[in-house]
């Protein structure tokens, strides 16, 4: 079976120390909002899913990794839609938003953003 393509952006949004990431694609739309932030010696996800959506994980993660990596607090807002996605599809939509915030860390200065967690 075939992957349908769908663009994933995202958009980073620098807010004094902290950051805002903004991930969409497809149908954009605001599905679940993660903020993550330093709380002792770890760091804190509080996530909001509106009803009938499934980023909730994939935000909490992607904040938690961002705000490891640059030790500030990071909000994600993420809405990804593709009607009747398939297994591989999702999988491959995952693996883009991965692969895109690995991408944002290392441009501001992180290589190696996982081993951080």
């Amino acid at each position: 079976m075939s992957i349908r393509p769908i663009r994933i952006r995202l958009r980073a949004v620098p807010m004094g120390d902290d950051l805002a990431l903004l991930i969409s694609g497809g149908r954009e739309h605001i599905g679940a909002v993660a903020t993550a932030y330093r709380e002792g010696d770890g760091v804190k996800v509080e996530t909001h899913v509106l009803p009938g959506h499934r980023e909730g994980e994939l935000a909490a993660e992607t904040a938690r990794l961002a705000a490891l990596s640059l030790n500030c607090t990071v909000t994600v807002a993420m809405g990804i839609h593709q009607d009747e996605a398939t297994r591989e599809e999702i999988d491959h939509i995952v693996g883009t938003v991965r692969r895109l915030v690995e991408k944002e860390l290392g441009r501001r200065g992180f290589r190696d953003a996982e081993s951080r967690s």
